[in-house]
């Protein structure tokens, strides 16, 4: 059976090779992750532009209609004042002028409402350019991910193909015992969280919990171990000090 310095090397070189894999797949992972939230983010904020579109476009309809409602009563005064102009009788005369004059105080009313209305909407579109902005912003964030990514996926998937096969040469050279528990943490917790070294010699490198003084003797007599707080298989580094109190 392998001596515990070789047992040691083989753990300690596996823990990193699985490391860095997890790291690497991590990476993967993560740039369609984030390609997804900021092409989400991208959604949100072309929603909020056309929100205020919907907003603008129904300020420049009630512009619109109270500038229908101003021509309106223009052409009614001047059916009037050409009904005035026709008036056979003073009486007549002199309700149709009442009648224009109270027609004319409510265009001037009409008039400044539509006024109102046409500088909302104007002044409304002057929103448009800070989200258009921030739409701009995103996509060219979105691009530049999307760019990265694409340039560095190949270069990740031939590190952890090389990884890959380093791992194969390692796990092989496990004692049997050792190989088969780790086999069953893989298959359980994933390679990363399947091996923890012992830190300030005695405590889990994974959880911090503090390993029990029979448990480090039996990673000592070559026996397979593991952390009785987050069930990872233990290894001992190479300065490690065992003290028995």
């Amino acid at each position: 059976m392998a001596d515990l310095d070789e047992i040691r090397d083989i753990l300690e070189q596996v823990h990193l090779i699985q490391t860095r894999l997890s790291d690497l797949n991590g990476r993967l992972r993560r740039g369609p992750t984030l390609l997804k939230t900021q092409e989400g983010n991208i959604q949100k904020i072309t929603a909020k532009l056309e929100q205020l579109q919907v907003q603008h476009s129904a300020l420049a309809t009630e512009a619109k209609k109270r500038e229908q409602e101003v021509a309106l009563h223009d052409q009614a005064i001047a059916r009037r004042k050409l009904q005035l102009q026709e008036a056979k009788t003073n009486k007549e005369y002199q309700a149709l002028q009442m009648q224009i004059q109270a027609d004319e105080a409510a265009r001037g009313v009409l008039d400044d409402e539509a006024l109102n209305a046409m500088e909302r909407a104007e002044n409304f579109v002057e929103k448009f350019a800070p989200v258009e902005a921030e739409i701009k912003k995103a996509q060219e964030l979105y691009e530049t991910t999307k760019q990265k990514f694409v340039t560095d996926k190949p270069q990740i998937e031939s590190e952890i193909a090389d990884y890959n096969k380093q791992l194969q040469v390692e796990e092989a050279k496990m004692p049997k015992e050792f190989r088969d528990v780790y086999n069953r943490l893989v298959r359980s917790v994933g390679g990363s969280n399947a091996l923890a070294v012992v830190e300030g010699d005695k405590y889990c490198g994974g959880c911090s919990h503090q390993i029990p003084v029979n448990s480090l003797a039996h990673i000592l007599a070559k026996k397979p171990v593991v952390c009785s707080s987050c069930a990872r298989l233990l290894y001992v580094p190479t300065d490690f000090e065992f003290d028995k109190g």
